[in-house]
């Protein structure tokens, strides 16, 4: 008996760990779709007038940061040094809307610009990949351009982020499980 249910545990674990599922770019597992969470063509629309005039880093940041701030999140930080000019980007396996780029570093959150067009993500999966519909976006983006495959920048925000995949949680949630109902059994 002992023997069947650490096999069905050790079964369930590994179809747990299998369930997540991600999006690919040429046989590359990119993770999910990340969450936009504002968009804007014009930064300098700034309601209280605090935040500098201009499409420079500083102002970027203030425009990120009332997004955030406004959504219940807390304020993050952006380096003009992580900012990379002509971003490349890959259409996701299979798809005509959903594209996606490698960020320089792991981070909660990343901006995409074009000339006039600026959008804040939430990065949900795969922290070191930005991934998102084009349909989401403003046309005024003109996203996806298969002629170019690029976006004039992009910026992952924020210092880098550590998140365990959703596989090892599940695995840590079975095991946690697992010892609960042993000593459950045990006492009884």
């Amino acid at each position: 008996m002992k023997t069947l249910l650490k096999s069905l545990g050790f079964s369930v674990s590994l179809m747990m760990a299998g369930s997540a599922s991600a999006f690919m770019i040429g046989g590359v597992e990119v993770g999910g779709v990340d969450t936009l969470l504002g968009q804007t063509g014009d930064l300098d629309e700034n309601p209280s007038g605090s935040c500098p005039s201009g499409g420079s880093p500083v102002s970027e940041l203030c425009w990120v940061n009332k997004v955030l701030v406004g959504l219940g999140d807390s304020a993050t930080t952006y380096d003009g040094s992580d900012k990379v000019e002509d971003q490349g980007y890959s259409l996701i396996d299979g798809s005509s809307t959903l594209i996606g780029f490698k960020l320089s570093f792991d981070s909660e959150y990343f901006l995409i610009k074009n000339s006039t067009w600026t959008g804040l993500f939430r990065n949900t999966t795969e922290l070191g990949w930005a991934v998102f519909d084009t349909a989401d976006l403003n046309s005024g983006f003109n996203l996806p351009d298969l002629d170019e495959l690029e976006i004039s920048h992009a910026a992952p925000l924020g210092g880098t982020v550590s998140v365990p995949e959703p596989g090892t949680l599940a695995l840590l949630g079975l095991g946690l499980a697992a010892m609960g109902a042993r000593r459950k059994f045990r006492s009884a």
